[in-house]
């Protein structure tokens, strides 16, 4: 920590500990988002590339042919909130209604911080599961040779979660919902790491 303020030149008081503690919170609750967007731009090329040959594959693809990704994706929400204790109350994995692919009902419970963690982490937990299971993906694929078969399969994967790892405009509002609960706590956790080391 202390390393970081001396990137800022801040000095090295409990102010700019304070400064540079806040910076890290906001930067650490704003990265899902940040890697959703990644992945929603990487998406959104793709649909490009595929669309110069046929649009309309192009949305089929992405939308049905990476369906494990939609699975993924719903059962991430599934776990977290059963995790967080959220009442899981529907589950649909494979629709095709109001241009959702499925979706998550839940109900949050307990008293109301738990009901902010619930909507934070349940909402949220697609594009944490997706970035983790990716990143084990593409070190396993470049860890050695693989058949030509596995290759594809493997990327296929890796296509999947990019394509459904995103948040969806529901999910970034049940997010913003919830992480202000995480604001003091991470704050507090970088502060005495900065203050303790």
């Amino acid at each position: 920590m202390n390393q970081i303020i001396g990137w800022f030149g801040w000095g090295d008081g409990v102010g700019a500990l304070a400064a540079i503690s806040a910076i890290l919170t906001v930067l650490v609750l704003l990265a899902p988002v940040v890697f959703g967007l990644i992945l929603y731009g990487l998406e959104r090329v793709q649909i490009k590339l595929i669309g110069m040959v046929n649009r309309k594959f192009a949305y089929f693809f992405v939308n049905y042919v990476t369906f494990l990704g939609t699975f993924v994706h719903e059962m991430s929400h599934l776990c977290f909130g059963v995790i967080t204790g959220a009442k899981v109350n529907e589950i649909c994995v494979f629709e095709n209604e109001g241009g959702r692919l499925g979706h998550i009902g839940y109900c949050t419970r307990g008293p109301w911080f738990m009901k902010a963690v619930q909507h934070s982490l349940t909402s949220v937990a697609p594009t944490v599961v997706g970035f983790t299971l990716g990143y084990f993906l593409l070190r396993y694929i470049f860890s050695g040779s693989h058949t030509l078969l596995e290759y594809v399969g493997l990327w296929y994967l890796v296509i999947s979660l990019i394509d459904h790892s995103t948040m969806s405009d529901s999910d970034l509002k049940h997010y913003f919902q919830g992480v202000w609960i995480f604001i003091l706590p991470v704050f507090l956790l970088f502060f005495g790491f900065g203050y303790l080391g």
